[in-house]
């Protein structure tokens, strides 16, 4: 009997946790469709030593379509940013989530 009980508990605390996650308000998201050069700004701060970005599922993937950002050129530079819109978390939480792959073999990183 206890054992039963702790299965329904769980099963009441794992609805609980998508009935929360599905109701998230999501703020900015990016698939890197076609566009996505339209909606992000390159810096050029460091002129000649800033690198080119492309968009790529990567050498490792489940979809290839689903793309994310690429440096194309070993060691430069690279900043890029896009708009958020103006919003506010005021007695929220801010979850900010990305991901990065590091597919080369670089000495250093900073990803």
């Amino acid at each position: 009997m206890a054992a039963g009980k702790s299965v329904l508990i769980a099963s009441f605390a794992l609805l609980a946790l998508l009935f929360v996650s599905a109701h998230a308000e999501v703020f900015f998201e990016e698939n890197f469709d076609d566009g996505w050069e339209d909606r992000w700004v390159k810096s050029s701060f460091k002129g000649s030593d800033e690198g080119t970005w492309t968009t790529s599922a990567g050498k490792y993937y489940g979809d290839a379509d689903n793309k994310g950002l690429k440096t194309t050129t070993d060691y430069r530079w690279y900043d890029i940013s896009a708009k958020t819109p103006v919003f506010s978390n005021k007695g929220k939480t801010l979850v900010i989530q990305y991901t990065v792959k590091h597919e080369q073999t670089l000495d250093c990183g900073g990803g």
